[in-house]
């Protein structure tokens, strides 16, 4: 009996211990399966003799994925400087390995704040700005800072208040732009004369900054007298029109500050058209288009503001600041006088920079 109960006891271990083997190779096998299932999920299998190989969708998604994500909004897809910054932002984007989503505001405040918005729900690495209003996104940029999400504010500064919640401004300075072309002015005038200002758009920091400091800077030579100022929005046609008023109301205008060079060009036509081309026209901007009509005499001379140099620098910001990189307050414009005299000289200052589309 005795031996009969041991014998009992030694197959019931055998089958205890079999049962509990046989539960941890089918956890073992579940596991394993579970794991072949989520690799085919994300494209990987086993290579021969290499490991795990992805597919090339796949490998796609991933790399997408650890892309720097930049959300820009600009003022206007119309205005011809800011086509120039954007074509920029692309190429150097597009070298840099960068996910870039560019969107224009049409002018608009709401638009801007709704662009605003989406980035930051989006939670986008960098946002870049170039405000409609220099008074306008301060509740936006709270939001991106309270989701720290940091702002580059591109070409068109932001005022005080709101330059608090930026991380970089990207630009030149407005009022040394103004001071330089009230010189030129001056220089081009020296009898002195009846003046005009062309305005680019209400409320941005140039429209503001630029007739502020040239009216400034003008009141301190008496044989001036600034007797109209009209807004031309950055658009070449408006700033035709905007010339031919001024003409009518005041024929004997000597010269014109136009806050863009595009408007100057626009002026230029108005001139042409009812054959004032003496008056003398000063703009901002040194597209090709801007320096070819400074060497033909149709522009007297311009205060350069390089727009290639915004846009690649915005794009160098938005990365080095992704990457937990410390920025400068400001990255400044290099800004210089062109005349008919000195533009054989003149260098752009991303000459050398390679900037060709990998497209």
């Amino acid at each position: 009996m005795k031996k009969l109960i041991i014998s009992l006891v030694i197959c019931l271990l055998f089958l205890i211990t079999g049962c509990s083997s046989f539960n941890q190779n089918a956890e073992i096998e579940s596991s394993s399966s579970q794991m072949e299932s989520e690799t085919r999920k994300l494209g990987i299998t086993e290579g021969a003799g290499t490991g795990t190989d992805i597919d090339p969708d796949t490998e796609k998604q991933l790399s997408e994925k650890s892309k720097i994500v930049i959300g820009a909004t600009l003022a206007s897809e119309d205005s011809a400087y800011l086509k120039t910054v954007s074509k920029a932002m692309i190429r150097v984007a597009d070298q840099k390995g960068a996910s870039l989503d560019i969107r224009y505001a049409k002018w608009n405040e709401q638009i801007q704040t709704e662009q605003m918005d989406e980035f930051i729900h989006q939670k986008v690495d960098v946002i870049i700005l170039c405000p409609v209003n220099a008074k306008s996104m301060l509740t936006s940029l709270k939001k991106a800072k309270a989701e720290e999400i940091p702002v580059i504010n591109l070409n068109m500064k932001v005022d005080a208040m709101s330059s608090e919640y930026i991380s970089t401004y990207i630009g030149a300075s407005s009022s040394e732009e103004a001071a330089l072309a009230a010189d030129l002015m001056v220089t081009a005038l020296e009898d002195g004369g009846k003046i005009a200002i062309i305005e680019g758009a209400p409320g941005s920091d140039p429209q503001v900054y630029r007739t502020q400091t040239f009216v400034e800077q003008m009141n301190s030579h008496p044989q001036f007298e600034i007797i109209g100022i009209g807004n031309g929005s950055w658009n070449r046609e408006k700033a035709m029109l905007v010339t031919i008023d001024l003409m009518r109301k005041n024929p004997d205008i000597k010269g014109i500050f136009c806050h863009d060079s595009n408007m100057a060009l626009g002026a230029r036509a108005a001139l042409e058209s009812i054959d004032k081309t003496d008056v003398v026209l000063i703009g901002v901007g040194e597209d090709q288009e801007y320096l070819q009509a400074v060497k033909d005499g149709k522009i007297y001379g311009l205060i350069t503001q390089p727009p290639v140099y915004e846009g690649a620098y915005s794009i160098y910001c938005a990365i080095d600041i992704a990457n937990g990189e410390e920025l400068r307050p400001w990255y400044k414009d290099p800004i210089q006088t062109i005349t008919k005299e000195n533009i054989g000289s003149y260098q752009d200052p991303m000459d050398g920079e390679d900037l060709e589309s990998s497209n």
